[in-house]
């Protein structure tokens, strides 16, 4: 099978198959060829590669790096031939991930508050200089969209 063929079958690229190839993340044979130009240019990709790829793709998916995938790749390859030997190291990487993915809503639900709370302070000071007959034009720096007056303040103070 061409690198192609696997890319088209997987909806990867070429590209990030041979990325993953210079990585040591699989290690596709190479074909003999009877031409000088072509011998061992090709690669024969076999089932445990295109396996091994398939890995590679849904972990980069879940946002795993290429050294963590090596890292359970190589459990993988020096456990029993089961394969078993690689379910700690993956428990132990989706245990850490799951605690970043809440760390970081936990942060964007901060954030969100925040800017909610800013867009709620805005609000309130367009709709008071709304209400005065002499708005003071130019006068507002940036800061004051995000840090609003305080009630009873006045920009002229």
């Amino acid at each position: 099978m061409k690198i192609s063929d696997v890319a088209k079958q997987l909806g990867l690229t070429p590209k990030t198959i041979r990325f993953y190839e210079d990585q040591g993340l699989i290690t596709p044979k190479r074909a003999d060829s009877g031409s000088w130009f072509s011998k061992g240019k090709n690669r024969v990709f076999r089932q445990e590669d295109l396996s091994r790829l398939d890995f590679v793709k849904k972990a980069r998916e879940l946002d795993f790096s290429i050294k963590e995938i090596q890292s359970i790749l190589e459990h993988y390859d020096q456990g029993p031939s089961c394969g078993c030997g690689a379910r700690g190291k993956v428990d132990e990487l989706l245990k850490r991930k799951l605690k970043e993915v809440r760390e970081l809503q936990h942060g964007l639900k901060n954030l969100e508050e925040r800017l909610l709370e800013i867009r709620s302070n805005n609000a309130a000071i367009a709709s008071r200089f709304d209400n005065a007959p002499n708005e003071p034009h130019g006068e507002f720096l940036i800061a004051d969209y995000i840090l609003p007056l305080s009630d009873g303040e006045s920009k002229n103070d």
